[in-house]
């Protein structure tokens, strides 16, 4: 399993900080989140599998990747950004990037989120070898089943973010919400390692119960 560290806030991108949390946890590899706020420092000593940024924090998600030496970025999508804008964006980023392993996290909202719209997106841009990175909590708060996910864009798949939904808000630890954790992790397969990735807490060793909850779901 591993930590998405938007979880530490501010500290997200500090290597001492995500080494604790990971220590805490029991983690062994971590989701760098390059939020807004967050300063890099000491990322070297960070076992890293990627990088997660909104777009408009794409140079820092750029920075960061290099920073612990990993070619993955994981972008999320602007809400107001449709298929065309998408594809000639990613086609300039690729070729201004050439090494980076590119994925597309679930949109929230906008002309992409939805599978149809997204796979004709990833589609377009196969030369690049753009991946998708699901985040089910924005599937089910727009309503959208993760079977039709997968069935559309499963073949993408290079990973999945898992918070939990109460009341109509995501960033939850998962087994605190509406989340049907064992449906998910059969869906994923023990091929995609799961990455714990809530909002901001006030101590990160309050996610243990998450990491169980996942673990008894299925999820390695």
């Amino acid at each position: 399993m591993i930590l998405g560290t938007a979880c530490l806030a501010a500290a997200a991108l500090d290597g001492p900080s995500v080494c604790a949390a990971l220590g805490r946890l029991k983690l062994q590899n971590a989701l760098l989140c390059a939020v807004e706020g967050a300063r890099a420092s000491a990322l070297n000593v960070v076992p890293a599998v990627g990088v997660r940024a909104a777009w408009e924090h794409r140079s820092r998600g750029i920075a960061a990747a290099s920073s612990v030496r990993t070619d993955a970025l994981v972008l999320d999508l602007p809400s107001d950004m449709d298929l065309e804008q998408v594809c000639q964006e990613l086609f300039d980023l690729g070729r201004a990037q050439p090494g980076l392993r590119l994925s597309l996290t679930t949109p929230a909202e906008g002309p992409l989120a939805e599978p149809d719209a997204m796979g004709l997106a990833l589609e377009d841009v196969s030369a690049l070898g753009v991946g998708w990175w699901h985040v089910p909590s924005r599937a089910l708060l727009a309503g959208s089943d993760d079977v039709l996910w997968f069935e559309r864009v499963g073949r993408f798949l290079r990973g999945i973010s898992l918070d939990d939904v109460a009341g109509g808000e995501g960033g939850l630890p998962p087994g605190l919400g509406a989340l049907d954790l064992p449906r998910l992790a059969e869906l994923t397969g023990r091929a995609v390692e799961a990455t714990l990735d809530t909002d901001p807490i006030p101590d990160p060793a309050l996610l243990s119960s998450a990491v169980d909850s996942l673990l008894a779901a299925g999820f390695r």
